[in-house]
């Protein structure tokens, strides 16, 4: 089964799933972004069969059936002006197709070979990445010195240009570079898993940036920590912020919505989203 590999690394969108009812709403806010609308709807029909017939349904798989269900009975087709933009999308994507990053991809029957290079190659980033944050201590900041780093490694570990569950990847197309930003060890844990990210002795508030030179496939880490251990809730409120910015930046969903806000009694902040209560 080829389910937990990308046909086309370069131009992947991590952290898209259907584990639960927040994974499938990600997976549509993923979707929504420009640079990958033209395969939204299809991602999201892949995501859902793929639930229906997980062979050990959950309770929370069920509960993403759901938000795809809604999401689908909602679809309305792309105006003739959202075609044209998704039609550009489209040859941006045949684009990074064909270039080197994307050498290990495969097409709908891949071969044993090529599923076990596709993770073996997301494999050796995760060990990469690894490494790479081994060589840093929790500073308020530090910088790793550049290593080795095979691009199709890196692809396969932070996919394409655009918002990911991690956090965000973007081309520097004239100057041959990528950058990685990486929210907090949330977004390390996506990328490395959890047995991983328990051995590293980085504190939870960090920061991470990947530079990454595609022609010379090598990559070095800059790692920023909070002054406080344990951060402040004034801090955790600045960061959630800031992520709220972040999926602005790339158009999540609908650019002109707002969203309700409500006053904490206890902070005395006002928070963006629904209250619990």
């Amino acid at each position: 089964s080829h389910l937990y590999t990308d046909e086309n690394p370069a131009t992947t969108i991590k952290g898209t799933g259907f584990k639960n009812k927040r994974i499938a709403q990600r997976t549509i806010e993923l979707t929504s972004q420009h640079g990958v609308r033209y395969k939204q709807y299809w991602t999201v029909r892949a995501m859902r069969e793929r639930a229906a017939h997980h062979q050990h349904p959950t309770g929370g798989i069920r509960d993403a059936i759901v938000v795809f269900d809604e999401w689908l009975s909602n679809y309305e087709e792309p105006t003739e002006e959202e075609k044209k933009e998704q039609r550009e999308e489209w040859e941006a994507f045949r684009k990074l197709c064909q270039s080197d990053a994307n050498q290990n991809s495969y097409g709908k029957n891949p071969s044993k070979e090529e599923l076990d290079r596709a993770r073996s190659d997301i494999s050796d980033g995760q060990r990469l990445l690894f490494e790479l944050l081994r060589t840093c201590r929790p500073n308020r900041e530090t910088t790793s010195t550049p290593t080795t780093f095979p691009l199709t490694s890196f692809v396969a570990l932070f996919g394409g240009p655009g918002l990911h569950g991690y956090g965000k990847h973007t081309i520097n197309t004239d100057q041959c570079t990528s950058q990685v930003d990486i929210v907090d060890m949330h977004g390390i844990d996506e990328l490395i898993g959890s047995t991983k990210t328990r051995k590293l002795t980085l504190i939870s508030s960090c920061e991470f940036r990947i530079q990454y030179h595609r022609k010379k496939e090598s990559a070095s880490i800059t790692i920023q920590c909070n002054d406080n251990t344990n951060p402040t809730l004034d801090y955790l409120w600045r960061k959630s912020t800031k992520r709220k910015r972040q999926e602005d930046d790339v158009s999540l969903q609908n650019n002109n919505r707002s969203d309700p806000t409500w006053t904490c009694l206890t902070c005395t902040f006002v928070h963006i989203g629904r209250s619990k209560l």
